[in-house]
């Protein structure tokens, strides 16, 4: 699932702005893309780190404070797109590594995460966001109509 996003995000996302929003969702299309791409990276990052041997407990991190400190909704939606590609590149390269380590990550919040948990973890979040940016773009269709 999260190595075929990078294809079907732009092909579903072709013509639009990535302002769209669903009226009961805080975040536009865009913004959706943009934290995606900081999820699957933040995650590459720490499944990479413990397989080069960090020892130490992961930081936890706020993923609205996130979105307001890059400003999500002003990301231009063909960068956010391009960005797509090369995390999930990078996440599956991450993944793979951490694998072959047998890397188990100290999360504070959710105690020993193994690689499965941490792809099953991702899987799931971005299976959602997928849903929302469907949500979002069928809302402003049936705006439109």
């Amino acid at each position: 699932m999260v190595g075929s996003v990078g294809d079907e995000l732009p092909a579903i996302l072709e013509g639009r702005t990535g302002s769209e929003r669903h009226p009961d969702l805080a975040w536009s299309v865009g913004a959706y893309v943009c934290h995606i791409n900081d999820n699957l990276r933040i995650w590459a990052e720490r499944l990479v780190a413990f397989a080069l041997g960090a020892t130490e407990d992961l930081a936890s991190y706020d993923n609205n404070r996130l979105a307001t400190a890059r400003a999500y909704d002003r990301v231009p939606l063909q960068g956010s797109l391009w960005t797509l590609g090369h995390a999930v590149e990078e996440w599956k390269e991450a993944v793979h590594a951490a694998h072959a380590a047998r890397v188990v990550l100290p999360h504070p919040d959710r105690g020993p995460q193994t690689v499965f948990d941490v792809a099953s973890s991702n899987a799931h979040d971005l299976y959602h966001h997928r849903w929302d940016i469907r949500r979002s773009l069928a809302a402003v269709a049936n705006n439109e109509s």
